[in-house]
């Protein structure tokens, strides 16, 4: 009748979303230290989408 969340194996999705959701979290933490790093990060992910866009395309084509 009682679920007992706490003996079962943990999820290797919710191990993902925790790192990534820490990982945002220190990514906040250092745009708010030094904001010059917001404009590194966001190129980077523009460069990243970019070529993965260009990869998908190549591979669709």
């Amino acid at each position: 009748m009682f679920i007992s969340f706490g003996n079962r194996p943990g999820s290797p999705i919710g191990s993902a979303f925790l790192f990534f959701g820490g990982l945002c979290i220190a990514f906040g933490f250092a745009i708010l230290v030094a904001p010059n790093l917001l404009a590194y990060f966001v190129a980077s992910l523009l460069i990243i989408l970019g070529i993965s866009l260009l990869g998908t395309g190549w591979k669709l084509r």
